[in-house]
C-alpha cells in the first residue's frame, strides 16, 4: 500500500489553493465531496502528481508543467487524458479516468483527475523484504504488463501514428543526435562512434506499437497481496513506437546504475530471484507471443545511447548554471562510461 514514505507535503513551488480546486471539483465530479486535502508523491518529476482525501473517495490529481513538443500546455494534458482514457476502455491497468481541466487558473496548470488505484509501490529495484519466489513473480508481472501495452492497437490511443517502428528509431537517434551536440561538454570517443553507427544500422523489422517509453518498477502499482500489476504510471513521454526499443528502455536497471533511480547491477539473481536480463525477455517473450529477439545489441545500444544523451543533458545544465550540485561528477561517469558499453555492444557487429 501507498504509505507515508510514499507521500510528501505539497511543495511549495507545486502549491495550490486546496479550496478553490475542490469547489471546482464539487462541480465537475458528481461523487466529489469536500472537504479535500492533498499530498504530493515523492519523486514524481517535472509533472507532479498528488494524492486527493475527500471524504469516502481518493483521486489522484497529475497536472504539466511542461508541453509536449509541438503543442501546447493545454493540448497536452488532454493528450494525456485521451490515451489513459483509451488505455483503460481497452482494459489496461490505469486508473478510472474522471475530469481534465485545461483551464490553469485553477490550480496554475492543466491537470487531470483519476481514481486512486490502492496497492503496493516498489521503488527499489532488488525489492528488499521479499523471498526470491516473490521477486519473481514480480518481475514477471513487470514483464506480462509492458507485453500487454505493446499489444495495444496504435490507432485507438489517439498519439500521433507519426510512422512508428524504423522510423520512430530513426526519428529519435537524430533528435537525440542534436540534443546531445547541443549539451557535449567534452570529446567522448564511444559517443561519436555510436552517432555514426546507429543511424546506419537500424533493423529492417518495422514493428510498431505503443511505447510507455519509461516503464520501471516504479511506475507501477502492484495489488495489495498478489503479483499482479493494477496500475501503470507516468505515461507523459508515451509515444507510438517500436516495442523492442521500450523493452531496451525497460531493461537499463541490469545494464545501468543512475543516481537516486537504484540499479540490478552487482546482485546475485540465482539468490536473489530477480530474473537475471536473459531470463526477463524470455518472460517478455513469452508473454507477447514472440519467439525470439533479433539484432538485441541494437535496441541495448540505443537504449543505452539515450540514457547517455539524457545524462549529458544534466551535466550541461548543472555547468551553466554554476550550483554543480553533488551528483553532477556522477552524472559525468554516467555519460562516459554507458556510451562505452553501448559501443562494446556494437563493436563487433550486431546479433
Amino acid at each position: 500500500m501507498v504509505t507515508a514514505a510514499d507521500l510528501t507535503p505539497v511543495q511549495p513551488q507545486h502549491r495550490f489553493d486546496e479550496a478553490r480546486l475542490a469547489a471546482y471539483l464539487a462541480k465537475h465530479l458528481p461523487d466529489f465531496k469536500p472537504p479535500l486535502t492533498a499530498q504530493q508523491f515523492k519523486g514524481s518529476g517535472v509533472n507532479p502528481t498528488f494524492l486527493l482525501h475527500s471524504p469516502g473517495r481518493n483521486f489522484v490529481l497529475r497536472k504539466r508543467m511542461l508541453p509536449k513538443k509541438g503543442i501546447s500546455l493545454a493540448e497536452s494534458i488532454n493528450r494525456d487524458f485521451v490515451l489513459i482514457s483509451a488505455l483503460y476502455d481497452a482494459g489496461l491497468p490505469v486508473g478510472a479516468p474522471q475530469h481534465v481541466c485545461a483551464d490553469d487558473s485553477v490550480i496554475g496548470a492543466p491537470f487531470y483527475i483519476l481514481d486512486y488505484v490502492p496497492g503496493r509501490h516498489f521503488r527499489d529495484p532488488n525489492l528488499p523484504g521479499m523471498d526470491a519466489r516473490q521477486r519473481n513473480e514480480i518481475y514477471d508481472a513487470m514483464a506480462a504488463v509492458l507485453a500487454s501495452i505493446h499489444a495495444v492497437d496504435p490507432k485507438i490511443t489517439g498519439l500521433p501514428l507519426n510512422g512508428g517502428g524504423a522510423s520512430y528509431l530513426k526519428r529519435q537517434i537524430a533528435a537525440l543526435d542534436e540534443q546531445y551536440r547541443a549539451n557535449a561538454t567534452d570529446e567522448i570517443a564511444a559517443m561519436e562512434r555510436l552517432l555514426a553507427w546507429l543511424p546506419a544500422n537500424v533493423p529492417d523489422e518495422d514493428v510498431t506499437s505503443l511505447m510507455h517509453g519509461n516503464l520501471r518498477l516504479e511506475n507501477l502499482v502492484f495489488h495489495p497481496s498478489e503479483p499482479r500489476v493494477v496500475a501503470v504510471l507516468d505515461w507523459d513521454v508515451a509515444v507510438i513506437g517500436h516495442p523492442l526499443a521500450d523493452l531496451a528502455i525497460n531493461c537499463m536497471p541490469y545494464r545501468v546504475t543512475i543516481p537516486g533511480m537504484g540499479s540490478l547491477q552487482g546482485i546475485d539473481f540465482i539468490e536473489s530471484g530477480i530474473p537475471g536480463e536473459p531470463d526477463y525477455i524470455a518472460a517478455y517473450c513469452r508473454h507477447s507471443g514472440r519467439e525470439r529477439i533479433a539484432h538485441w545489441n541494437f535496441y541495448l545500444a540505443f537504449a543505452l545511447f539515450r540514457v547517455a544523451v539524457m545524462a549529458q543533458g544534466i551535466v550541461s545544465r548543472g555547468s551553466a548554471n554554476g550550483s554543480a550540485p553533488p551528483t553532477l561528477k556522477a552524472y559525468g561517469a554516467v555519460v562516459r562510461s554507458v556510451a562505452n558499453q553501448a559501443w562494446n555492444l556494437v563493436d563487433g557487429g550486431d546479433d
